[in-house]
Parts: structure tokens; C-alpha cells; sequence
């Protein structure tokens, strides 16, 4: 399992490594991992605690695929 990186604080929604908006479906919520459509980085509020964390992945509508949750 990859590492989680901490998200931009003023702009969550927006992936730390490559800028692309990451999270277009839904508010960012500090307690779930995202996963970037483009980079596939990881990111949440509170990287530390990624391992008990649900993990989200692509939650952008252009990517988004339903077998996701």
C-alpha cells in the first residue's frame, strides 16, 4: 500500500502533487483518502492516519467509475 500525502490546506480539492482537480463529486473530507485521477497520488487532511482512514479513490466526474465507493 502507498503512502499518503497531506493535502493543500487552502485548496483541498486540488491534488498536492500535480494540481488537477481531484475532488469534483463531493466536499473534501479530512477523514478519507482520495486518490488523483491524474497522477494517482494519494492525499488526505491527516496522512498520519491513513491506515485506519476509509480510502476513497477517484472522485472526479471526468474518471470516477461506479465500482468505486
Amino acid at each position: 500500500m502507498t503512502t499518503a500525502v497531506r493535502w493543500n490546506v487552502g485548496k483541498p480539492h486540488r491534488c498536492p502533487e500535480c494540481h488537477a482537480v481531484a475532488i469534483d463529486m463531493e466536499a473534501p473530507k479530512s477523514w478519507r483518502i482520495y486518490t488523483c485521477c491524474r497522477c494517482a497520488t494519494r492525499f488526505t487532511r491527516w496522512p498520519t492516519l491513513a491506515f485506519v482512514l476509509p480510502h476513497t479513490g477517484v472522485r472526479c466526474t471526468e474518471h470516477h467509475t461506479p465500482k468505486e465507493s
